[in-house]
């Protein structure tokens, strides 16, 4: 997993953004269906999906844990 902790808070917000937009676009982009019959030869891979959430995840983790540290320091 990446090192989010470099980078400033309003960076990573803006970061944060970018990585849900390209998650809600991973999520909704059709897949393919079971009726596609043996025109698919295998089932098609997530892995695009599965970078975009972790990325999101991760983000969101590094801003929650400042938010925690700001609110401990008042």
């Amino acid at each position: 997993m990446a090192d989010y902790s470099r980078y400033k808070t309003e960076t990573l917000v803006k970061m944060r953004d970018r990585a849900y937009e390209k998650y809600c676009t991973e999520t909704t982009k059709p897949q393919g269906n079971w009726g596609d019959g043996m025109r698919l030869a295998k089932l098609p891979t997530l892995s695009a999906w599965e970078k975009a959430r972790e990325r999101y995840f991760a983000i969101d983790a590094e801003l929650k844990r400042r938010k925690k540290v700001e609110d401990e320091k008042l």
